[in-house]
């Protein structure tokens, strides 16, 4: 999101980043449910959907939906979920910002119900959560084991009170989403962890856990050890840029002083007989 957009009164109530990589065989279907569901908020919404490289027709069925409210972005080449959903971030405009799986594991009432909460609590976020005691799950054993283990670590490493970080199911106040986003790094494994952590070190930390119905769509209940491996080092490497280098807080305010030698700096105009007389300066805007 640029700086003139974050002066910008929202546009809408809610913005649903909603990403997808070869999803023609249900994103038509299921675009229309999600749009059903946000229609029971009674308020302005936008549905984005992102392409994540697709070769699919996924762009061009989401497209031929014909529905103003469902914004459709894509790009040639797979980069992975974490960049899809910063892509659909950056064009977010609404006052809440959040994210759902496309293929719809986790049903989309959930960010209704999330919607919801902020109306009657002073919440960064609210998060679905496998181990909220109304959620509805049924998924194997193994990989309850695994998920219990990655959140014994994160609650280890990280300043984040909630017990499931990883459902694809998240919606933040525009202000969290603002500072965060330009700092990602992330792109595929851990980045829904990196927006809950990130966020907490910049007091963004009163999140909320909202029950889920989950329906996984196993071929079998084999773990993918490449993607273990790789959501592992991801993990590390966001406590290593948070606790010892700092890094977020860092480019925060490098960020920031860039902006504002941008805005300070003069630009040097034309001479005064173009500018009818007046020797001028003009102040440059910040950066977008």
């Amino acid at each position: 999101m640029n700086a003139a957009t974050r002066l910008t009164p929202p546009a809408v109530f809610l913005s649903l980043v909603t990403p997808v990589h070869n999803g023609e065989a249900f994103i038509e279907a299921n675009l229309r449910h999600i749009v059903r569901i946000l229609e029971q908020l009674g308020r302005p919404f936008e549905v984005i959907v992102v392409s994540d490289g697709a070769t699919d027709s996924s762009a061009e069925l989401a497209r031929g939906l014909h529905d103003k409210r469902v914004i459709v972005l894509d790009y040639p080449e797979n980069q992975g979920k974490g960049l899809a959903i910063a892509r659909g971030l950056e064009a977010a405009r609404g006052r809440l910002v959040g994210w759902l799986d496309s293929d719809l594991d986790v049903d989309p009432h959930v960010i209704v119900d999330a919607a919801l909460m902020f109306d009657h609590a002073p919440i960064d976020a609210a998060v679905g959560s496998k181990r909220h005691p109304d959620s509805r799950v049924d998924y194997p054993l193994v990989r309850r084991v695994y998920s219990w283990g990655f959140q014994m670590l994160v609650r280890l490493l990280f300043r984040i009170n909630v017990r499931d970080t990883q459902v694809g199911a998240k919606l933040f106040r525009r202000e969290l989403i603002d500072t965060v986003e330009p700092l990602l790094l992330v792109k595929r494994y851990a980045f829904d962890l990196e927006v809950l952590a990130v966020g907490a070190e910049f007091g963004f930390d009163r999140i909320e856990e909202v029950p889920i119905e989950l329906r996984y769509r196993f071929s079998g209940t084999g773990i993918n050890w490449a993607a273990v491996r790789h959501m592992f080092q991801d993990t590390l490497a966001i406590a290593y840029r948070i606790h010892i280098r700092h890094w977020y807080v860092r480019r925060f305010a490098a960020r920031q002083r860039q902006r504002m030698d941008e805005f300070a700096r003069p630009e040097v105009q034309p001479d005064a007989h173009e500018q009818g007389g007046f020797d001028r300066a003009v102040v440059a805007p910040p950066e977008s």
